[in-house]
């Protein structure tokens, strides 16, 4: 008897934002740092493998709960801004938790950079002030729009600034901003003080401004840096800052913005106060004072992905979005 072959559902990045907006990614992540802080997801470590020119990582995970089991691949390689390529690429698989039969692949870059915003976002609602309405952008990419989206989702952003080593790019996003005041800067400090929230999200891996140069009551959302010798915050904005991280042992492993003043002693592992997952929850407080300065650490974590692709699957299933391919 013929096997029956493999059905997938391919969804595009046009797909997923057919599917999903970002308030809907939001509680998303709202679910899912909260099974995830309660202890019950399913989610190793992520696997990375170094190349010469940049990072392979293998992410899977399960949601019980969601009965969701998926795992993303994922590269990230930054010197193909050169090439006027995507310096991060990925693709999403999709199982059957009951039989772990393959079921969708989605295009996972856009995923991640849905799914990052979104944590931002979530972060941002327990983190800033309520009032805030000035946003310093570090950066001009994929993953800067969605951060801005989350945060935007969450806040009355009103004024943009946008730092970016490619001007042309920051321009370009900046005509995309209808609706808001929006300024292309050159010079870091004119961009971070008076601004409510501080956001990063490049390739840097040097500090991208001046930690004394932050008002009383910013909150900053750090996303770009990803390993243990990268970061785009300095020490002395993480020792002003009442820190919380997406993970403490995913922080602890490869967040370059915290290790480093670590290392060099400025704090210790007991200045993170809180997991993202534990505000959700109550257990812990985002902001505590009006003058706080605050600092969000995300290096991403597979529950995201897990638990986005899931419900983007779910919608695009009833919805009939996406493209049928038989394996």
């Amino acid at each position: 008897m013929a096997k029956s072959p493999t059905r997938l559902r391919v969804l595009s990045a046009s797909d997923i934002d057919r599917a999903i907006d970002m308030p809907a990614s939001i509680d998303v992540m709202s679910t899912a740092f909260g099974q995830l802080a309660a202890g019950r997801a399913n989610v190793p470590q992520r696997l990375g493998l170094t190349t010469d020119d940049g990072l392979m990582l293998a992410m899977p995970g399960s949601l019980p709960d969601e009965r969701a089991l998926a795992i993303k691949i994922v590269t990230v390689f930054p010197g193909n801004a050169r090439l006027d390529l995507p310096s991060i690429y990925g693709l999403v698989l999709v199982l059957d938790a009951p039989t772990g039969a393959p079921v969708a692949l989605i295009e996972g870059s856009h995923l991640t950079a849905l799914r990052t915003g979104a944590t931002s976002g979530l972060a941002t609602t327990f983190m800033a002030r309520n009032d805030a309405h000035v946003v310093a952008l570090f950066g001009a990419g994929v993953q800067a729009r969605t951060q801005l989206a989350g945060v935007c989702a969450v806040r009355g952003v009103r004024e943009v600034r946008i730092v970016s080593r490619r001007a042309e790019r920051a321009e370009q996003f900046a005509r995309e901003l209808v609706g808001l005041d929006v300024r292309v800067l050159r010079e870091a400090s004119a961009a971070v003080r008076g601004a409510d929230i501080v956001i990063t999200a490049t390739t840097s891996s040097t500090p991208l401004f001046n930690g004394q140069d932050l008002d009383p009551g910013t909150h900053i959302n750090a996303i770009g840096a990803y390993t243990a010798h990268m970061r785009e915050v300095d020490s002395m904005a993480v020792r002003r800052a009442r820190v919380v991280v997406d993970t403490r042992h995913g922080a602890l492993v490869e967040a370059g913005d915290l290790l480093i003043p670590m290392r060099e002693e400025t704090i210790g592992a007991e200045h993170i106060v809180a997991e993202l997952g534990e505000l959700v929850n109550g257990s812990k407080r985002g902001r505590t004072r009006q003058d706080e300065i605050t600092l969000f650490k995300s290096v991403g974590h597979a529950a995201e992905d897990v638990a986005l692709a899931h419900r983007v699957l779910e919608i695009a299933t009833a919805q009939d979005i996406g493209t049928m391919v038989s394996l």
